[in-house]
């Protein structure tokens, strides 16, 4: 397809003075080469999309993207950025690759998450429930297709993606799993049984995380991404399963995903 008929659409974060700076310079780089700009409204018209800044701001493009198949560039400006394909070091050069076609794309699988009320929602990397309050815990039941798993007492749990293995799951002790896997992974949050572990399960089970006992005046939060947060009660019951919504991101020649681990994990140091 001819530069003069592709179109992007870019997503930053708005908060962040790097991102800030950057969006025009991205803007009139691309303009230069023929290609037009979208404002987000028209993403489902976009070619292809770039997302400036740390893992946050993609993660949120994700979820408006994933439904309309329109795949993504991260370019990390931030810290740690598991998710970006690149670093503004390299940038134009990706940028560059990108307009020739020569990146390769990475199909995520998503997560479909079900609230108590309210419809469904997406998730690329977790959906967690957890106590919000310091140094208390809650007791919550899982079950895998209609079966009883366990009980959890402790902080909580995570459903994670392969892609979210290297977020709270990690920091939670949870595997680490190459991002292009199908299944999901479950991660007890400080359980007080050392006997309980974390489990990986097919990506096509069905998932129900139910609030059994909390203590009085804590609250249950239901977490998407670290972006999205429901309240819940004693009672209540949250699905997860995967979603039909695949994500597409693009990936970087120069930083394949192994490379990536041992640079931001810092192995062998």
């Amino acid at each position: 397809m001819p530069n003069s008929q592709k179109s992007v659409v870019i997503f930053h974060n708005p908060e962040k003075l790097e991102a800030r700076r950057e969006v025009p310079k991205v803007k009139a780089w691309f303009r230069k080469k023929g290609v037009r700009i979208l404002v987000p409204a028209q993403a489902a018209k976009a070619s292809f999309a770039v997302a400036l800044g740390g893992d946050g701001t993609l993660l949120k493009a994700a979820r408006k993207l994933a439904p309309l198949k329109v795949p993504v560039l991260g370019i990390n400006l931030g810290r740690l950025g598991f998710l970006a394909s690149t670093d503004y070091s390299r940038a134009y050069q990706t940028l560059d690759d990108l307009l020739r076609e020569q990146l390769s794309l990475s199909k995520r699988m998503m997560l479909w998450v079900k609230p108590p009320r309210g419809g469904g929602q997406l998730a690329l990397n977790d959906c967690i429930v957890r106590v919000s309050t310091t140094a208390r815990v809650i007791r919550l039941s899982a079950s895998v297709n209609g079966h009883y798993l366990g009980t959890y007492v402790g902080d909580g749990v995570i459903l994670s993606t392969p892609t979210g293995s290297t977020a709270y799951s990690l920091a939670a002790s949870g595997p680490i799993v190459e991002p292009e896997t199908d299944m999901i992974l479950l991660t007890p949050i400080c359980s007080h049984s050392l006997t309980q572990r974390p489990i990986i399960l097919s990506s096509g089970s069905v998932v129900e995380v139910r609030v059994e006992e909390r203590r009085r005046g804590d609250k249950v939060v239901l977490s998407l991404d670290g972006q999205m947060s429901f309240r819940l009660h004693v009672g209540d019951s949250v699905k997860i399963r995967r979603a039909p919504e695949a994500f597409y991101i693009y990936n970087d020649k120069e930083s394949p995903y192994f490379s990536l681990l041992r640079q931001k994990l810092k192995w062998g140091e």
